[in-house]
């Protein structure tokens, strides 16, 4: 890349300038014009030939119309007026104005003052494309959760950043975490899957072994190529071997545990030095170690769910030569569910870590099959905490799967990214739960899944309140009085037409021994032994009764007046019901 372009138009004695311009640029190229017209013409000919222009620099009061001018048509190069009457320093102007003495060095720390402004904003705009490339990799991943597919994305993304011949991807084994098995290979030119039989590390003869045993031990992206310094591992024999000239190894850390390591073979030399490069490798292992588990997750859940099934099938034709058989099936059912629900469950965060923020805490849990749709979910940031509370399409184990997606993208988008403000949460959880659901391909749009939320963010210390809701509401009861906050008519996930719909942010100020609740439609809907229903107006008037009692005990009575409710019938739908005092 060519050196940014410096245009100066120095008339009469200011061409004695010209030493002090050179001292003071640098690498910087210099252009010097005595005369106007041909300043003009270079600046010209310079953009149309995509050449970056950093300074422009002229005398005042004669250049005042070229600063002003090249400042409106090219807004991203800096000006720079010289004046050597210091009356000229009064007065607003869109350029940097430098008094300079007859001995010139004054001028020096301005050139240096724009060469820093400069160099930060290539800073900042080399970080804003790190992280747009890095979340369109993490949308892409995360909308995969199958995990073959997944493994290839992971590669042919490796492979593309890195200029690499080849990747292969490792992972620790399942019941002897330290050992490694490569479960994935890519080449250049690779845009499907290649077939490739999990084995052994040490089985892989294409793989430089002490290079991966290094880099999970010490957990950092470690690039060796046949130029580096002082790399013990040159003096293994099987360096040689491999005739490479270059290896990386970058281990997928998730929560403090190895999830795998991306081996790239021959990565282009100059990797050394492009940090930008590395910075967004760095970046990425995270997002990738969060989708390798999530996907490995659902596809020990589904491969469990299809075990059952075919055992399902084959023993409802012994049903009806032996009845006994049938308990056993039940049994079988049940111990899939119950799984699901441990891995479910491990998926959640944890109801107790929550409590220590907010000790006067209580949920109500009740999965219509074990395992549903309903789910929570939160995360602190300071004093700040994110608790959602959401309801998703179905029951049983597609409910359950529902609320894995949204787990993983409310962890990618709050954890990961850092929003933390509802409405921008749930305005990214819908544009991606419609990117994982793929409503935007024709044939998935028959399907109508998606998701209810209410999300609030509690700071604790200043007593604020920000709440977003996407069909679920936000109900607060201060001194037995309750206020209803509605969230917005949309479903997160559902396809929409034109531009993603907005969310609307609701804030409040909050007081010592206020409730809120969270809740799904479960309670509300949920239908007595005489076929009629709850409802919400119901349910909100019992929330008030409630209000003033410890949460442990709301949770006592809720689930009693429940009961009470329904006597004989059988719950209709998932319920979750979640408040949270105000202390």
């Amino acid at each position: 890349m060519s050196a940014p372009v410096v245009v100066a138009w120095l008339p009469g004695r200011w061409e004695k300038l010209l030493p002090i311009l050179e001292a003071g640029l640098g690498e910087m190229e210099l252009r010097l014009f005595t005369q106007l017209q041909m300043a003009h013409s270079f600046i010209q000919r310079a953009i149309l030939e995509g050449v970056e222009l950093f300074l422009v620099i002229a005398p005042l009061p004669e250049g005042k119309e070229f600063l002003e001018e090249i400042g409106q048509r090219w807004p991203l190069a800096y000006g720079l007026a010289l004046v050597d009457d210091p009356t000229l320093l009064n007065g607003q102007a869109p350029y940097l104005i430098a008094y300079v003495r007859e001995e010139f060095h004054s001028l020096i720390p301005y050139l240096h003052e724009l060469r820093n402004r400069y160099l930060e904003r290539q800073a900042r705009e080399q970080q804003q494309k790190i992280l747009a490339e890095l979340h369109r990799v993490s949308l892409s991943l995360t909308g995969e959760v199958r995990l073959e597919r997944l493994i290839h994305k992971l590669l042919r993304i490796t492979l593309e950043n890195t200029g690499a011949k080849a990747a292969f991807l490792i992972i620790p084994h399942e019941n002897h975490p330290e050992r490694f098995q490569v479960v994935g290979y890519a080449q250049e030119g690779d845009y499907e899957p290649r077939p490739y039989p999990p084995c052994p590390v040490e089985a892989e003869d294409r793989i430089f072994l002490p290079l991966v045993l290094h880099a999970a031990r010490v957990r950092e992206n470690l690039l060796i190529t046949e130029h580096s310094s002082g790399s013990f591992l040159h003096q293994h024999p099987d360096w040689d071997r491999l005739e490479v000239r270059s290896l990386l190894c970058l281990p997928l850390i998730y929560q403090g545990r190895l999830i795998g390591i991306l081996y790239v073979h021959e990565p282009d030399p100059s990797l050394e030095n492009l940090p930008e490069k590395m910075e967004f490798l760095k970046l990425f292992t995270a997002p990738a170690a969060v989708a390798l588990q999530n996907a490995q997750l659902y596809a020990e859940m589904e491969s469990r769910v299809q075990e059952r099934t075919k055992e399902v099938i084959r023993q409802k034709e012994e049903i009806e030569r032996q009845s006994l058989l049938l308990r056993q099936q039940n049994e079988d059912i049940l111990a899939s569910l119950r799984y699901a629900e441990r891995v479910q469950r491990a998926i959640f965060p944890s109801w107790s870590e929550l409590q220590k923020i907010l000790p006067d805490s209580f949920l109500l849990y009740k999965p219509r099959e074990i395992v549903g749709g309903d789910f929570y979910w939160f995360a602190q940031r300071l004093s700040k905490v994110i608790v959602a509370a959401g309801d998703c399409t179905g029951h049983g184990i597609p409910g359950a799967f529902m609320t894995i997606i949204a787990n993983t993208l409310l962890k990618q988008i709050v954890e990961l990214e850092g929003v933390f403000k509802p409405s921008e949460i749930l305005y990214l959880l819908n544009l991606r739960m419609r990117a994982a659901l793929q409503h935007e391909e024709e044939m998935y749009q028959r399907f109508r899944e998606g998701m209810e939320l209410g999300l609030i963010q509690l700071d604790v210390k200043r007593h604020k309140l920000l709440y977003a809701g996407a069909e679920r509401p936000l109900f607060l009861v201060r001194r037995g009085k309750g206020l209803e906050v509605r969230g917005d008519r949309i479903t997160i996930g559902a396809p929409y037409e034109n531009e993603a719909p907005e969310f609307t942010l609701h804030s409040m100020d909050l007081e010592p021994g206020d409730m809120l609740y969270l809740f799904s439609d479960g309670f509300s809907d949920q239908f007595s032994s005489e076929g009629k229903k709850y409802q919400l107006r119901r349910f909100y008037e019992f929330l008030e009764v409630i209000a003033d009692q410890p949460a442990r005990q709301q949770a006592i009575l809720l689930e009693t007046e429940l009961q009470r409710w329904m006597n004989s019938a059988r719950q209709t739908d998932d319920i979750l019901v979640l408040g949270i005092r105000v202390t």
